[in-house]
């Protein structure tokens, strides 16, 4: 899957004009999960212009973009290059032998199962993490894989929701709705709940990451 779509309903008799509050959201949403899932992530530059094995960050030369129909209720973000054409989906990163494309989606994606462990985290009375077997256990179940960048993303994910919170409230009141699932309503108690799981994410990653106690005094 190339994309990431989202519905959102605006509001009417707000004084601001539909399509204006529409785009500084979308710009919102856009700007807060490129930042979670790339913000730290480098590859090796594609300019013709630089040195074939020169590292440059991700952000530099791709964002996401909203597309779609403008006036319809069902919007996608996109990955376009820097200079607004499509991505190259054949973008070779040599040095790792990865397509970068394909793991931008793939980080993309990883970004919005770690929100959705959130979710979870935050109905949950216990949450364990193993970070060297790279699993997830809530409430005592049965552990589940947990890739390696969902457990990097953990320490910045407060931050990263306070940060959608500061930039949505401009555009309020709106109703948002990401990736088509009614766990995904963004307003305040969505926020609430989900700084909660957050945060019991955080203190189960901080407890995996203690050293094993010898049980010496």
């Amino acid at each position: 899957m190339t994309t990431l779509g989202f519905r959102y309903g605006i509001r009417q008799n707000t004084g601001v004009p539909r399509p204006i509050r529409a785009n500084d959201l979308e710009q919102a949403v856009a700007g807060w999960l490129s930042a979670l899932a790339w913000s730290d992530w480098t590859v090796t530059s594609p300019s013709k212009d630089m040195n074939g094995t020169a590292s440059v960050p991700f952000m530099s030369i791709a964002r996401l973009q909203p597309a779609g129909m403008p006036d319809g209720d069902f919007r996608e973000l996109n990955i376009m290059a820097s200079d607004g054409k499509p991505f190259y989906r054949e973008l070779i990163d040599d040095e790792h032998g990865t397509n970068i494309y394909d793991e931008a989606i793939d980080r993309l994606w990883q970004t919005v199962q770690l929100l959705e462990a959130a979710t979870v985290a935050a109905r949950s009375r216990t949450v364990l993490i193993d970070i060297v077997d790279g699993a997830i256990a809530f409430d005592g179940g049965t552990r589940k894989p947990f890739p390696s960048l969902c457990l990097d993303r953990i320490p910045r994910l407060p931050d990263s929701l306070s940060s959608f919170r500061r930039h949505r409230r401009p555009v309020q009141p709106a109703d948002l709705m990401l990736f088509e699932t009614s766990s995904f309503t963004v307003d305040e108690d969505w926020f609430t709940m989900m700084l909660h799981g957050a945060a019991s994410l955080e203190e189960a990653w901080r407890r995996a990451c203690r050293p094993p106690q010898d049980g010496r005094r």
